[in-house]
């Protein structure tokens, strides 16, 4: 088998575009091009000057068979792509000498498909990505203006746990509480990070397995990270005269003023590192955190603290989220032999929302065996004679638990006016509701049924889920319909809450600027109405004389729990809004004659508060 050697984070940079997935595979369990069953390697290898033993090179076999046993991919197509350490000079990447031996075994999940003779195919580069790897370190977070081919100094973000108290809900609080693992019976075990990940490309999860728990990453200390800043002052002051050289060489006063420009950034630089050292010489031992991005000798040379980071705060302590560290040198010495110093494991690339990548995090929590892993190379007597297995099976069936139909149902089931009818009364409360289609919100979590307190019947509940469409619909519907349901909000709901918004659309998908009917509603505060609009998008001509905003009478915040009931009505071109039997709006020319309506969807696009949902019950479509 031949080893693949790429770069890794230039696979991966893939993985910073938006994420989308065709509704004809999303759910489908499509698994990998290829189970590999690897046997091992037979010859070693060699980049640069770095040599890979047999042994190590089936150590990334070792790692691509435990990944595809553990993990079958859902809505995406896998594949197993495996890497060393990278070349020298390779994409402008330089200093790979001073990158630990590293090697591993990413299992690609690709998300933009297509078939071809019957088969799903990638065809774009996008996908998720999980990694196991030896020895590795974060290659994307390198501070490569200070590294040199004997310094290799990095960051790996991670939440400032003191901002985190002080915010609990911040973005950056919401974010962790999404990818962290806090209960996680293995991995609590274990070395274990929950990364603020810039770039998304080294893992929102960070799982170092070592003997003995042992962190290879020594953090740097102020005194240190200027040390390593006035070490490397010399081989950047080469490199940037020869770069000078040949972009100038046309002209002898561009050079010359090129040359003179580089000095003086130099002299600043030493002169700022001086003033550094006078400024922290009674903090030299403290751990040194870096801005994002990093620190350049540029900014030295215009005077910045690169350790103050602008946000030093009143106590003296600094923003914590990137800290620098480099690799125990006694660990990296030894990355050359055969057993690794320490296994990363991380997977990234797609969002939590997103049924692919969420399906393979909920894989590997429960299907990798870490425990194997770790005894495998640091105590292999537990082991021994063992093969791998996964902890779990690969596919899981969800269920789903149906429950008796309430007599307003079975009413409208047999009332052949009745063209739709929801209340919700089938489903267990808990579970997503049947038959309809709904994507998760940015908890990561899907809409589902509720009981609310003081209200009869069963209730789906929003939290920022858009859109959820039901999927047994009747379409086209009547020319002459009335569309009704139940609407309500929690008390406190904050004024200005994203929308509820009802979308009846002409195209069999939801189409933004399509033609459409949408109405949308917020509750008021204290008591005071909410606030409403009915836009009809059919052209210059429909609506005619249309309000863009009406009062929502009658639907506060004030209650313990405040609803509404919608009601709209069409008649041929004319279309009226009701709330609880109130008449919002009448537009006479609403809808062009013929207009045929086969799409229905509810939206609520974001939430950004414990009170900020709605309920939705009793959906009901009539025919006039």
């Amino acid at each position: 088998m031949r080893l693949i050697i790429t770069l890794l984070f230039l696979i991966i940079t893939n993985c910073t575009f938006a994420q989308k997935h065709n509704e004809a595979y999303e759910n489908l369990s499509i698994g990998w091009i290829k189970i590999y069953k690897y046997k091992g390697f037979t010859k070693p290898s060699q980049v640069d000057e770095k040599k890979y033993s047999i042994a190590q090179l089936s150590i990334i076999d070792s790692f691509a068979n435990w990944m595809q046993a553990s993990y079958k991919p859902k809505g995406s197509l896998g594949d197993i792509k495996k890497y060393v350490t990278p070349k020298k000079n390779l994409y402008n990447e330089r200093y790979n000498e001073a990158v630990p031996h590293s090697y591993g075994a990413n299992a690609n999940s690709y998300t933009f498909l297509r078939q071809t003779n019957g088969k799903w195919q990638p065809y774009l580069n996008f996908a998720n990505f999980w990694t196991i790897a030896a020895n590795e370190i974060p290659l994307t977070y390198r501070e490569i203006a200070f590294n040199t081919n004997k310094t290799c100094l990095f960051t790996l973000p991670t939440y400032d746990e003191q901002f985190l108290k002080e915010y609990p809900n911040s973005e950056d609080a919401k974010r962790k509480n999404l990818y962290a693992i806090p209960s996680h019976p293995q991995l609590k075990k274990y070395i274990f990070m929950t990364l603020k990940t810039e770039h998304d490309n080294f893992g929102h999860q960070l799982i170092i397995l070592s003997q003995n728990n042992r962190f290879p990453f020594l953090h740097v200390t102020i005194g240190e990270a200027m040390q390593f800043a006035e070490d490397a002052f010399p081989v950047k002051y080469a490199e940037e005269k020869q770069t000078a050289a040949e972009q100038n060489s046309y002209n002898t006063s561009h050079l010359k003023l090129a040359m003179d420009n580089l000095e003086n950034k130099f002299s600043k630089a030493r002169a700022m590192i001086k003033r550094l050292r006078e400024k922290y010489k009674s903090r030299m031992n403290e751990p040194a955190y870096l801005k994002f991005g990093g620190y350049s000798i540029q900014d030295l040379a215009n005077g910045e603290d690169v350790f103050e980071n602008g946000k030093l705060k009143q106590d003296g302590s600094f923003d914590k989220s990137h800290p620098l560290y480099r690799v125990d040198p006694e660990m990296q010495a030894k990355c050359s032999t055969d057993k690794p110093q320490w296994i990363v494991i991380k997977w990234f690339g797609g969002s939590m929302y997103e049924l692919p990548y969420k399906h393979m995090h909920e894989s590997i929590i429960n299907n990798f065996d870490f425990d194997y892993v770790y005894n495998f190379f640091f105590d292999p007597e537990k082991v021994k004679g063992k093969q791998y297995k996964p902890l779990g099976p690969l596919e899981r069936e969800e269920k789903t638990i149906t429950t008796e139909k309430s007599s307003m149902a079975n009413k409208n089931a047999t009332d052949p006016s009745v063209v739709f009818f929801e209340d919700f009364s089938e489903n267990a409360t808990g579970q997503k509701p049947m038959g309809w289609k709904a994507s998760m919100n940015s908890n990561a979590q899907y809409p589902v049924i509720t009981s609310v307190k003081s209200m009869e019947g069963k209730w789906l509940e929003f939290i920022g889920h858009s859109p959820v469409t039901p999927l047994k619909m009747n379409y086209p519907l009547p020319q002459n319909f009335e569309l009704s349901f139940d609407l309500a909000v929690p008390k406190d709901i904050p004024w200005g809450a994203k929308a509820f918004v009802l979308y009846l659309g002409t195209a069999k998908n939801y189409v933004e600027n399509g033609p459409c009917i949408n109405l949308r509603i917020r509750a008021g505060y204290s008591g005071r109405p909410g606030e409403t609009s009915l836009e009809c998008k059919f052209g210059s001509s429909y609506p005619v004389n249309v309000k863009p905003y009406y009062d929502a009478t009658g639907f506060s915040n004030d209650k313990e729990i405040n609803k509404v009931t919608v009601l709209l009505k069409k008649r041929g071109e004319a279309l009226e809004y009701f709330l609880d039997g109130d008449k919002i709006a009448h537009l006479p020319k609403g809808v062009p004659p013929g207009t045929i309506f086969n799409w229905l969807q509810f939206m609520h696009s974001r939430s950004d508060g414990d009170t900020e949902k709605y309920y939705i019950s009793n959906i009901k479509i009539t025919k006039e």
